[in-house]
């Protein structure tokens, strides 16, 4: 009995239970840098955060295309555009149950809360012709050697992890996303996280390209490239520490300058109001 009881023990010890703050993504990062009191309610307080429209419509996109880009890791050839489209549409039918159509075990979100100005069909196929617009001018001149690659290590002394989406046979990083308008720079937030994983792979060349699909009348691809930089680097020893400081200290402010400070963009807007008074916009 004895040797079970110490058996246990040792087991106990094994088992380590990560603080917020902890372990850090960039995208996590990020959120806390824009609006803490927004990183505080989706991480510690757990208030439910249901994807809008738009989300879904990016999700499914991104599922689509990454079942595209795993088969062709094997094959070398793009899937036809029938088999991305029922991919698309199984994909889009488990978001809005709440189903989450990815890898590695994420957790299932919930189901999908369509805005007043979204309507649902519209938002679907819009999705599908953006989906396919993209498996016929980009995917046939990308060659992936990984989908979704898992990468962890420290910076600056801060757990980090995260998920390259698309990594390329020459190590450069493909990011694809969707917006509602036409980007003219890619972000300082998307460079925090490519210089985030340069330093946490070593098959990342250093080298990105944001592949922005636009959900205008007449849906455009926009490609734009960025080399991480010298200046990125120190952003990323530099943020890290500091955020992984203030979320230990439980520093929590709202960003209500910010532009997805409203009540449209942010689920949480009753309990903002409640713990900083004001008004959170409409």
């Amino acid at each position: 009995m004895a040797a079970r009881g110490c058996a246990v023990s040792a087991a106990r010890q094994l088992v380590t239970i990560e603080a917020p703050g902890d372990a850090l993504s960039p995208s996590s990062a990020s959120t806390y840098l824009s609006c803490s009191a927004k990183w505080f309610y989706r991480k510690i307080a757990k208030i439910p955060d249901p994807p809008t429209g738009a989300l879904t419509l990016g999700s499914a996109l991104h599922a689509a295309l990454g079942a595209n880009f795993e088969q062709k890791l094997d094959t070398k050839r793009d899937l036809s555009p029938i088999g991305v489209q029922a991919i698309y549409n199984d994909a889009w039918g488990s978001m809005v149950r709440g189903e989450y159509p990815g890898r590695h075990g994420r957790e299932p979100s919930l189901p999908t809360e369509f805005r007043d100005d979204e309507d649902a069909a519209t938002l679907k196929a819009m999705g599908l012709v953006l989906t396919l617009k993209y498996l016929e001018e980009a995917a046939p001149k990308i060659q992936p050697v990984a989908i979704e690659l898992p990468v962890a290590g420290k910076i600056a002394g801060v757990v980090v992890r995260g998920y390259i989406d698309v990594l390329e046979e020459s190590g450069d990083v493909v990011d694809i996303k969707t917006a509602a308008k036409k980007p003219n720079e890619i972000s300082s937030d998307y460079k925090f996280q490519v210089a985030t994983y340069a330093q946490l792979s070593e098959h990342a060349s250093g080298v990105a390209r944001v592949d922005t699909l636009v959900k205008t009348k007449t849906p455009q691809l926009v490609q734009l490239t960025c080399k991480v930089e010298q200046s990125d680097i120190d952003a990323t020893a530099k943020l890290y520490p500091l955020v992984q400081q203030h979320v230990r200290a439980g520093v929590w402010l709202p960003n209500r300058q910010s532009y997805m400070c409203s009540r449209k963009y942010c689920s949480a807007w009753r309990n903002c109001e409640r713990d900083f008074g004001g008004r959170v916009s409409e």
